[in-house]
């Protein structure tokens, strides 16, 4: 039942590099990082089981057909693949409190609207259970990059950091174009 493909592409949407610059900034305020690490994980781990035994269903509610959501999802997902691969200027992290900080890598960093259109999509062309089983072990390979960053935040190198967003980003981008394709084929099919 697991898709190693559908794994790596959830590790690579969920991008735990990106909220690097909030554990750097925890660190540097002494705020408790393999706490916030864990909590955001386990956070985000939940809306996006929630996203996925609710998602499919919002289809009907709101009267949507899913490849009108693949390209709005595709154009979301697109969007966050381009802010990825763009370089940006130094980003300055104001970190409040661990719990604040938890809520922000855990939505919108990790499960972010992105992520939701990505794992509704998937829920409803896989089924919801085969997406909640891959959603394990990509959220454990998160959570490990997560604690390991923790342990290592003092020598962390924020440009191969940097470089390494980038590439998922690019990555990100071409998942983005695959949906959007898929759902105007399918409208106009």
């Amino acid at each position: 039942m697991l898709n190693y493909a559908l794994i790596i592409q959830l590790f690579v949407l969920l991008n735990p590099l990106s909220s690097f610059p909030f554990l750097m900034a925890a660190y540097r305020k002494k705020l408790d990082v393999k706490r916030i690490a864990t909590l955001s994980v386990l956070t985000a781990f939940v809306i996006a089981l929630l996203i996925t035994f609710i998602g499919p269903y919002l289809f009907e509610f709101f009267g949507i057909t899913l490849n009108s959501f693949r390209v709005a999802g595709g154009i979301v997902l697109l969007l966050l693949g381009l802010d990825t691969i763009r370089p940006k200027e130094k980003e300055i992290v104001n970190v409040e409190g661990v719990h604040s900080l938890i809520s922000i890598i855990a939505t919108p960093m990790l499960t972010g609207p992105a992520t939701i259109s990505y794992i509704t999509i998937k829920a409803y062309e896989l089924g919801q259970f085969a997406v909640a089983v891959n959603l394990i072990p990509a959220f454990i390979l998160v959570g490990i990059v997560f604690i390991s960053f923790a342990y290592v935040v003092p020598k962390a190198n924020a440009n191969l950091i940097n470089i390494s967003s980038r590439i998922f980003g690019l990555f990100l981008t071409a998942v983005s174009i695959e949906m959007i394709f898929t759902g105007v084929k399918g409208l106009w099919g």
